[in-house]
């Protein structure tokens, strides 16, 4: 997961990106956090019932993902990192894909040159973002809980010269192989959870925004989105119906994009507002 990841206004776009993550831009709008909510307690569920103060989650740590080998969807793709003292590297890297020169059949490419660097970036969601500097390829990683979302704004890695075309979009994680039976309920347990916090969360950052016609809209916007972008992320994931492993993960992300979120205001994507008055220009204009 950077993902953001990720990271985005849109839940569902080619770029895999973790709603609510948007890069920081000196064009963005941010809105500032009101403070301290007053402690009230939850009468009920209803959008913009108030909470206690939110405690942001804290973000995972790169020691998570050194030392273990990350599988794209469980079974595709996978991927080693490694540390170099302080630095965090990619130790080794396989890219399973389609042949350029006949669409359909599979290919493997054991990416040379290791290890390769990784630069650190602003996810601007409290997620731990890095590129990858693959010379053919280079692609953005957020940090998650043993595990990575990768975006690559919608585009597949063309290794000519291996005759190959891989995607690195998506969750990269446990593999197949490493889920136990046992654990299937906790998994689950867990995932519900984490689900009530994010549900807490969100009505906490609409109460916050509900005299801002603008943020208000962009937040339950990100809110109802979050669901289907998860499914199409996850809907590949192996074992994902017994386990709701990666749905378990991309659901911990966007509880730190909602903390980041309570925490400094909420960040608008550059041009959300010029985009968001013209539709609503063109609405008034088709009732007329």
């Amino acid at each position: 997961m950077s993902a953001a990841l990720i990271c985005a206004a849109a839940p569902v776009t080619a770029q895999l990106a973790l709603p609510g993550a948007v890069a920081p831009t000196p064009e963005g709008t941010v809105t500032s956090p009101s403070g301290p909510p007053k402690k009230k307690k939850v009468s009920s569920g209803e959008m913009g019932a108030a909470r206690g103060p939110i405690v942001m989650p804290k973000a995972p740590s790169e020691d998570t993902i050194v030392g273990k080998t990350l599988k794209l969807d469980g079974s595709g793709s996978a991927v080693e990192f490694s540390r170099a003292g302080t630095e965090l590297q990619v130790a080794k890297l396989t890219l399973s894909g389609d042949r350029l020169s006949r669409s359909g059949e599979e290919c493997r490419v054991d990416v040379s040159g290791m290890p390769l660097k990784l630069t650190s970036q602003n996810s601007g969601a409290g997620l731990r973002r890095y590129q990858i500097n693959f010379p053919a390829c280079p692609f953005t990683m957020d940090v998650l809980d043993g595990a990575v979302l990768v975006t690559n704004e919608g585009k597949a890695c063309e290794i000519k010269v291996a005759d190959c075309r891989a995607d690195p979009s998506g969750l990269w994680g446990m593999a197949e192989s490493e889920f136990d039976p046992k654990k299937a309920e906790e998994m689950l347990g867990a995932r519900a959870k984490v689900e009530k916090t994010v549900r807490a969360d969100f009505r906490e950052l609409y109460q916050r925004n509900s005299k801002d016609k603008l943020v208000r809209n962009f937040v339950v916007k990100e809110q109802a989105g979050f669901s289907s972008w998860r499914e199409e992320v996850c809907r590949n994931y192996a074992k994902e119906s017994d386990f709701g492993y990666c749905a378990l993960r991309l659901t911990e992300a966007r509880a730190i994009v909602l903390g980041a979120q309570l925490a400094s205001g909420v960040k608008l994507p550059e041009g959300y507002a010029e985009a968001a008055a013209a539709e609503e220009a063109a609405a008034k204009t088709k009732k007329k």
